[in-house]
């Protein structure tokens, strides 16, 4: 697989999404539009070889990853359904819950909890009716049911070549 450099508009654009972190690598949560029209709210863009030392092969060859290819992506924002890069680094900095996933509560400013099981990418959470990812206060590791919960966001990871940070 070819792995393409961004643009310098995809690069402005993507440099716009703050990313949330773990120890290998940065996470930049996007909503995308695609050259064909197509919105996709939940896609993670990432530096391939950051991406190969956390995960260790590539999205297309793992059969429970999705991705689009960065050629194929028109504009980034940041995503309507990430969490606050704080707390996705509060998630992360706590480390997996168990193997290959991660159990945490979420606290949204009206008191409701909601419980969530992911993969160890945690930053796309699905929300109550009426409320939004800007109405969560607070999350906690490793707490909440591990027989009561939601899943965590399905999403889509695209890769890029190259830094994104100069040239």
């Amino acid at each position: 697989m070819d792995i393409q450099t961004l643009t310098e508009k995809q690069k402005d654009q993507l440099l716009s999404v703050s990313p949330s972190k773990d120890s290998v690598m940065e996470f930049r949560p996007c909503q995308v539009t695609l050259k064909n029209g197509d919105i996709l709210d939940n896609v993670y863009i990432a530096e391939v070889n950051s991406y190969l030392k956390d995960w260790g092969m590539l999205p297309n060859d793992d059969s429970g990853k999705m991705s689009i290819l960065i050629e194929e992506v028109e504009s980034i924002t940041s995503s309507p359904n990430r969490l606050k890069p704080e707390l996705a680094n509060k998630l992360y900095k706590a480390g997996e819950s168990g193997m290959g996933y991660c159990i945490f509560k979420i606290i949204f400013d009206n008191k409701q909890t909601l419980d969530v099981l992911s993969g160890n990418a945690v930053d796309f959470v699905p929300t109550p009716t009426g409320l939004t990812t800007k109405n969560i206060k607070d999350v906690l590791p490793h707490e909440g049911s591990r027989t009561n919960y939601v899943n965590g966001l399905e999403y889509y990871w695209c890769l890029f070549q190259g830094s994104l940070y100069g040239k």
